[in-house]
């Protein structure tokens, strides 16, 4: 074979599942190959396959949307099943009353002057001005109801018991739950609201019950309670316990109906 001839030489070989094509012989006898694997594409594709699979498998950005709006925010926002303090005490078509015991009256028109209540915008204000007063300024003393009229002139054996409590707490700046609810009732009064007092138990610490004593008032249709000596209980565990943020007015103006598995009446006073 010459030199300069030019050989064209084109072999097709399949050999399981490998094809040759061989082509372009050059001048120096050296061939130039192209191979051909349809094993070598398979991986290419399953590769881009797989890269493009886990997209539509994720979908990230849908699933936490509906998880993050809590349905009961709006419910328990607007939901109310009765109106606040400042509305129902501020609405309330007032009153007053004294008692008719000079000495209780007295002592109750002098905590007026000193909260300038004749100053106060409103019911709310005013109400709200003696409970705080009574949280902040009366020390708690167990068992003053068993001495009742012990701080008064009033005589124990014609004077309500009620009355007795009353003046006794304002008279000494102690006292306790008795003490505490018939003063505040007596202070609602003269303030022009139809105010009660109610004695029974509430859930005692450490479990059981204990004799407790506290005050309702009809407002709007309903019962609502004042306790001012249980506001002032957990008012004073809260500052001793740290609570940097101590609330005085959980019992304050509360219906009546909403607290019933706390406090359990056994008796209604007329006084």
């Amino acid at each position: 074979m010459k030199a300069k001839e030019i050989v064209k030489v084109i072999c097709a070989v399949s050999v399981v599942g490998l094809s040759v094509l061989i082509s372009g012989c050059s001048a120096d006898n050296t061939t130039k190959i192209e191979v051909s694997t349809p094993e070598a594409t398979t991986p290419q594709e399953t590769t881009t396959l797989e890269e493009t699979t886990p997209e539509p498998t994720t979908p990230e950005p849908t699933t936490p949307e509906p998880t993050t709006e809590d349905p009961t925010v709006p419910e328990e926002t607007t939901a109310k099943p009765f109106k606040g303090a400042w509305s129902l005490l501020t609405n309330e078509p007032v009153n007053p009353r004294e008692s008719g015991y000079e000495e209780l009256d007295s002592l109750i028109q002098d905590l007026f002057d000193e909260l300038q209540i004749d100053k106060k915008a409103n019911g709310y204000y005013k109400a709200w001005a003696c409970y705080e007063y009574m949280i902040d300024n009366i020390t708690y003393s167990r068992g003053m109801e068993a001495n009742a009229g012990a701080f008064s002139d009033s005589d124990p054996a014609t004077t309500p018991v009620e009355v007795l409590w009353a003046t006794d707490i304002l008279n000494s700046g102690k006292g306790c739950c008795y003490n505490y609810s018939a003063a505040y009732m007596y202070i609602l009064r003269a303030l022009g609201y139809d105010a009660y007092l109610v004695s029974g138990n509430v859930p005692k610490y450490g479990g059981g019950v204990t004799p407790h004593c506290w005050v309702y008032a009809n407002i709007d249709g309903d019962k609502y309670i004042f306790d001012p000596d249980i506001d002032m209980n957990f008012y004073t565990r809260a500052v001793k316990n740290g609570d940097k943020n101590p609330k005085k007015d959980q019992y304050f103006c509360v219906r009546m109906d909403t607290v019933s598995y706390f406090y359990k009446p056994e008796k209604y006073h007329t006084n």
